[in-house]
């Protein structure tokens, strides 16, 4: 046999660098040195292999400078103290190194690890095999079990400090530092001591304190200097709890839990409300589409009454079989755009914000009928989840709106003629007419002036708007008390065109007006208040800020506090206050008789020239000042025919700030003292110009005029 040669540099191994130091390859399991790179291959593997071949008829070894074969069994009562040489891993070849790295190569080919009998892998290095790891090197990473770890990491602090201390005590008593180094066995680095805890004591354990922390597996308590145990600090209180993070789930947990109720399909549900406002009649001929489903083949959609930016009306008739009218009710259809579909801000209890006011109104209609007859009634409603829009179906009033009543006679053009001065001092006045200076308006020859509105009929209108905006913001009438189960509803939206009239079965009492259109009224979200928390760090609250509206569509109809420039100057909730305004703009409009621009809100002096109240600058109180100097006698000469009482109310009522202006049981209670200071007036049921509508072909017991209509 060759005497034993260094073994050949790996293939691994890149070739070296002339006068450039390398650190030896080692095993990739193991770790143990397995070639010098500074050292080159002198036989390569291909002669080696033909060598191979050649010789295993022989059974002899390779002629590998650092191996030799094992031609007999060494004598195990000689050799016992001795460790067994390895074996290879494919033919079984015992082999024993002599000199040169641990990678070792069998006469069968198998190249593997000499400490560790891990196969070759090539340039990759050393496979692990099986799961030993350096089980058998207890000196390098990595160690299947956790200990190791906290020895080498702690030897040393314990070599310079504790030379006759060992850490067996932590490790037994510490959980926390077992845990620490049981997630990183099996890795093939040191991580040290663990961050941010202070484990190692400043004086040692003694063997006693070893044996609790075996027996208790707990630390046991420090010592001191004379090595006396130290008492513990006392315990600080627990830390509360974090609260849960809340989960945003879809569907959202202010939409109706599911399962949902089935969508109706209908030819309008994909049309734009432009379109269906040209094509009523493919509105009509929908079904009414009401919850619970049921049989509506006797139902007729009858008559168009309107739309707006994103909804529509209309009339719908129940017949008998004999096709005569038993009921008349107004199916409001509402479509939403995606992002108002899906914003907290327009729902209440899961279902929609405007649905659920008029739960709440109706809720106490049968607990007090009285008052309740101002407010419009619903009779249920129909939620379409996936389609994001709603019906409501509510209550028919025949007589119209309050302004399309006054709109068909104001304003008239002779009538106008006879409230507009002679231009010139040469112009002639209307034959047989004379002109009042006081009144600014001409009087007929027999002396009567120009017809306007009765002012018992306006005291009338404004009464029962108080009392309706009473029910949504107190739940009843005549007290500011809240009923059970009420909430603080703010209208936002009381017009003309939102008050509809039911007319009275005999000319001598005054029709019913009717508050309606409750889609833009809301109530605030209820939160709870922690107590705890500084001034300044709550959140605001919902109202104003949600509900306010930009300065781009400003409309002077509206109260000033509506809009979000007047709320940066004067921050004031919309509520009571808000409709009251409202209702004075109204009583402006009907003071006025509709003349001019009173319509698109009430003016006053600002100034030389009268301007809106309602712009975000700040206007000063109206009650403070002459009333004639306030508001614009020459652009409304009608003001002059009312008590001078009744216009002082309407001044007071759209005031720009809110604290100047009245409660609404201010209002009725002031509307009672000026029909109590003229008697004749408060037995007066005229109604003036004012011409509600009379429905003429759709009445209840007559029969429904057209044939019945298909599909439906």
């Amino acid at each position: 046999m060759a005497p034993p040669k260094p073994a050949p540099a790996s293939s691994a191994v890149p070739s070296s660098t002339p006068n450039t130091p390398h650190l030896p390859l080692r095993c990739g399991t193991c770790k143990s040195p397995l070639a010098d790179p500074d050292k080159k291959r002198k036989v390569s593997r291909q002669q080696r292999r033909d060598g191979a071949h050649k010789r295993k008829a022989s059974d002899t070894a390779l002629d590998v400078p650092n191996q030799k074969p094992r031609i007999s069994k060494p004598n195990k009562t000689e050799n016992h103290h001795q460790t067994t040489p390895p074996r290879a891993h494919r033919c079984g070849s015992q082999i024993e190194k002599t000199t040169g790295c641990d990678h070792m190569t069998c006469k069968c080919g198998f190249e593997f690890c000499y400490v560790c009998r891990a196969p070759y892998a090539g340039p990759r290095g050393i496979r692990m095999i099986m799961a030993r790891k350096n089980k058998n090197n207890p000196r390098v990473p990595p160690w299947v079990t956790p200990k190791p770890y906290f020895k080498h990491a702690a030897r040393a602090f314990k070599d310079a400090h504790r030379p006759h201390w060992t850490p067996k005590t932590i490790w037994d008593g510490d959980q926390l530092t077992r845990d620490y180094y049981s997630a990183r066995k099996g890795k093939d680095k040191l991580y040290g001591l663990p961050p941010g805890r202070d484990i190692i004591p400043g004086n040692p354990y003694n063997v006693q304190d070893a044996t609790h922390a075996r027996a208790h597996k707990t630390l046991p308590l420090r010592r001191d200097a004379r090595g006396n145990p130290i008492p513990p600090a006392p315990a600080a209180p627990p830390l509360p709890l974090p609260q849960p993070r809340p989960r945003n789930n879809y569907p959202y947990d202010f939409w109706p839990q599911e399962p949902w109720h089935p969508d109706p399909i209908d030819e309008a549900r994909d049309m734009t409300m432009k379109f269906v406002s040209q094509n009523t009649n493919i509105f009509l001929e929908t079904k009414p589409c009401q919850w619970p489903v049921r049989d509506e083949t006797d139902m007729r959609g009858a008559k168009w009454l309107g739309h707006g930016s994103y909804g529509c009306a209309g009339l719908w008739c129940q017949v008998d079989p004999a096709n005569v009218i038993q009921r008349r009710f107004v199916i409001k259809e509402a479509r939403m755009h995606k992002g108002d579909w899906r914003d907290p801000l327009n729902w209440r209890d899961q279902i929609p914000r405007e649905i659920r006011i008029h739960q709440l109104v109706d809720n106490n209609r049968a607990n007090d009928v009285y008052g309740h007859g101002t407010i419009i009634e619903h009779y249920g409603y129909r939620l379409m989840m996936r389609q994001r829009r709603y019906r409501i179906y509510l209550a028919y009033y025949e007589g119209g709106n309050l302004y399309s009543a006054l709109r068909d006679r104001m304003p008239d053009l002779e009538l106008m003629n006879l409230f507009s001065p002679p231009p010139t001092l040469e112009s002639k006045d209307p034959e047989g007419y004379l002109w009042d200076v006081k009144l600014r308006c001409y009087r007929a020859p027999d002396g009567k002036l120009p017809p306007i509105l009765p002012e018992r009929l306006i005291c009338y209108i404004i009464d029962s708007l108080a009392k309706a905006c009473q029910i949504l913001h107190f739940g009843q009438v005549d007290y500011e008390l809240m009923a059970p189960g009420a909430k603080r509803i703010t209208h936002r939206d009381i017009k003309p065109d939102n008050i509809f009239i039911s007319p009275s079965a005999t000319k001598a009492e005054f029709p019913t007006f009717v508050l309606a259109d409750l889609g833009l009224a809301f109530y605030s979200h209820e939160r709870v208040e922690d107590d705890d928390l500084n001034y300044g760090d709550h959140a605001p609250p919902d109202n104003p800020d949600q509900y306010t509206w930009s300065n781009e569509r400003f409309d002077h109809r509206y109260a000033p506090e509506l809009y979000e420039k007047t709320q940066e100057k004067n921050p004031y909730p919309i509520g009571e206050k808000t409709d009251v305004w409202q209702i004075g703009a109204v009583l402006f409009w009907l003071l006025t008789n509709g003349f001019e621009d009173s319509i698109h809100g009430p003016k006053a002096f600002l100034g030389l020239l009268p301007n809106y109240i309602s712009r975000p600058e700040r206007c000063p109180p109206i009650e403070g000042h002459i009333i004639n100097d306030r508001f614009d006698y020459e652009a409304h000469p009608k003001l002059l025919r009312y008590a001078p009482a009744l216009v002082k109310l309407c001044a007071r009522c759209v005031n720009w700030d809110p604290h100047d202006r009245p409660s609404l049981l201010d209002i009725r209670e002031e509307l009672t003292q000026i029909l109590d200071a003229d008697l004749n007036m408060s037995v007066d049921r005229d109604y003036g110009p004012l011409m509600p509508s009379e429905e003429k072909e759709f009445i209840i017991g007559q029969h429904y005029p057209y044939y019945p209509q298909g599909g439906l």
